[in-house]
């Protein structure tokens, strides 16, 4: 029978405990709270700050570099450009004076026609066109 007295007694405590814990529960839910954000740890915040100017660094570096390295790229493009334009106006201008050079005038050209067609006989043959016109005068 004394066991069944100390069963009670634990049944007792136990439903006395539970109570106590639900009504502590209760309390704690029913009152008012403030969330607080959350505290970045000691080393998070001691690299946040070297983290975010590293960044800034390196996109200053980045955009240092980059910039002008592509002005320079751009005038050198635009060089060679200009260049290449300039060079294809020169041969022109020199096919052009070539043209003009090789071209014989119209009346030039009748004149030398003329003058191979009035040929009595070919400029190979002249010595021997000249011996016959010589014995046929004696």
């Amino acid at each position: 029978m004394n066991f069944e007295n100390e069963d009670r007694d634990v049944q007792a405590a136990l439903k006395n405990f539970r109570a106590s814990v639900h009504a502590w529960s209760e309390q704690e839910m029913a009152r008012p709270r403030q969330v607080q954000p959350k505290q970045a740890s000691g080393w998070m915040r001691l690299m946040a700050v070297p983290m975010l100017g590293w960044g800034l660094a390196s996109v200053l570096v980045v955009a240092g570099v980059t910039v002008p390295v592509t002005v320079h790229h751009e005038r050198q493009v635009e060089a060679t450009r200009r260049a290449m334009i300039q060079e294809q106006q020169r041969q022109a201008a020199e096919a052009a004076a070539r043209l003009a050079q090789n071209s014989i005038d119209d009346e030039e050209l009748l004149k030398h026609v003329d003058s191979d067609i009035a040929q009595a006989a070919p400029d190979a043959m002249e010595p021997l066109a000249s011996l016959m016109g010589d014995t046929t005068s004696q």
